[in-house]
């Protein structure tokens, strides 16, 4: 794991509750991915959203993108890049976190 991509989870960590940091651990355990491959990605989330002039971080939303982009694997081909599959979905779809007052 990269000196960045450690600062990036320990940033996010410390605005997450512990209930969001179990659910990472999780997904992480039930994903093809390391702890981190989830971490780089995470990375290139937080460095997009810095990029988009994007304040929030909500990491919950953020993990489901990054769960998301896990199950674009075709079996039986070998583990794309994790970071790179973020990367480039957010590039072609962007993301964008609907609130509860939106609703």
């Amino acid at each position: 794991m990269t000196e960045r991509s450690r600062e990036v989870l320990g940033s996010l960590f410390a605005e997450a509750d512990e209930k969001t940091v179990d659910r990472l651990l999780e997904e992480v355990d039930q994903s093809d991915y390391s702890l981190d491959d989830w971490a780089e990605a995470l990375e290139v989330f937080e460095a997009w959203l810095v990029e988009q002039r994007v304040d929030s971080r909500p990491l919950s939303n953020m993990m489901g993108y990054v769960h998301c982009c896990t199950l674009t694997n075709a079996p039986g081909i070998s583990l794309p890049s994790l970071k790179v599959i973020v990367s480039q979905a957010l590039t072609t779809f962007g993301f964008e976190v609907v609130s509860e007052s939106q609703l």
